[in-house]
């Protein structure tokens, strides 16, 4: 594709997006304007990427969007009244949290809390460190995420980041003591589900009255274990996550569900905007999300809400278990089908 070409095609990706957004088009033939282009010739763009089938279909949904956007605009409104008009609100901390509480309060009206004392009885609290897991499991093969740094989208792009090495290599290069987001164990290498590794199980504990007894099941229970410096960047999960913090301190970034419209969700469960500096000329709406601060160390549990958005850091080195099968009738909840598929550019590569 030529030079001239690729601009012509990313101008008109640009007006279809600003029109199936709800921008007129008397303003994106004033942007073209301004841009170099003669007025004959915007008018001429602009009225031709209109008159696409699947930007005059997408286009007719533009107000039924509206409506809906305008609705959560007004529930983000009402939720920062009530949290006293704060910048940045403070995820609320509970100490012996009722599990009745727990769920009315909590879970079922999707909100965050940390949960400080439900893992005072468990063993991994005290055994957990890198140097006891050394010794015990160091020969162990593990999977987990390396080159992350050389990645621009290491989460998303987590499938071909994948490698092996012994448990004793990754310890290794955690105690080089750097901080360093390049290898990461995380959930998705389902730990817990290995032989030699189930003997971890007997170390945790369900919180009685929040995670069902049986911890045992496949997909219940995760594990994750990296280094100081480790980033999970903007996105939101499709359920409920209980996150235990075993070893280290993490720090959150959370974002309530209902202001979706304004993090970027670009493909997926992921959000365009770089939660360590946000670049509001790129992403003016996120100046209007309500974002959440907190930090967890060993013995906080976490509640992340489904659809909640997060990142979260590595502040030390760092190993946490989440659950996600809660003592409740129907376990979980779920939010909606989502694409995490490659971006269309990609696949024509």
């Amino acid at each position: 594709m030529r030079p001239d070409e690729r601009l012509s095609h990313a101008r008109r990706a640009w007006i279809a997006e600003n029109l199936t957004r709800g921008v007129s088009s008397r303003r994106l033939v004033d942007v073209l304007r301004e841009s170099g282009l003669t007025a004959d010739a915007s008018a001429a763009e602009v009225e031709s990427v209109a008159a696409h089938p699947a930007v005059r279909h997408a286009s007719a949904h533009v107000s039924h969007r509206q409506t809906l956007e305008a609705l959560l605009r007004a529930r983000a409104v009402l939720y920062r009244n009530e949290q006293g008009g704060s910048e940045a609100p403070r995820v609320e901390r509970r100490r012996h949290l009722p599990p009745e509480e727990f769920f009315e309060r909590y879970y079922l009206r999707n909100r965050p809390v940390i949960v400080e004392g439900l893992l005072e009885d468990w063993p991994a609290l005290s055994r957990w460190t890198p140097e006891w897991l050394a010794e015990r499991f160091g020969d162990e093969p593990v999977e987990v995420m390396a080159g992350r740094e050389s990645d621009g989208d290491p989460d998303f792009n987590a499938e071909r980041l994948r490698r092996t090495l012994p448990l004793r290599e990754l310890i290794a290069r955690m105690r080089e003591g750097r901080e360093t987001n390049d290898v990461y164990l995380v959930a998705r290498n389902s730990l817990l589900l290995r032989e030699a590794f189930r003997p971890l199980l007997a170390d945790l504990r369900a919180p009685v009255g929040y995670i069902h007894p049986d911890i045992a099941t496949p997909d219940s229970v995760h594990l994750w274990f990296g280094p100081a410096g480790t980033l999970s960047n903007l996105h939101h999960d499709h359920l409920n996550v209980f996150f235990c913090q075993v070893l280290g301190r993490k720090r959150f970034w959370l974002a309530p569900s209902w202001e979706t419209p304004w993090l970027y969700n670009d493909r997926g469960l992921y959000s365009a905007v770089d939660i360590r500096a946000p670049d509001l000329e790129r992403f003016p709406d996120f100046a209007r999300a309500t974002v959440h601060t907190c930090e967890v160390g060993p013995g906080d549990a976490l509640l992340i809400p489904v659809g909640w958005w997060h990142a979260v850091k590595a502040l030390d080195v760092s190993l946490s278990v989440t659950f996600v099968n809660f003592d409740a009738a129907a376990r979980n909840t779920h939010w909606r089908d989502y694409w995490v598929g490659p971006r269309p550019e990609e696949v024509e590569r």
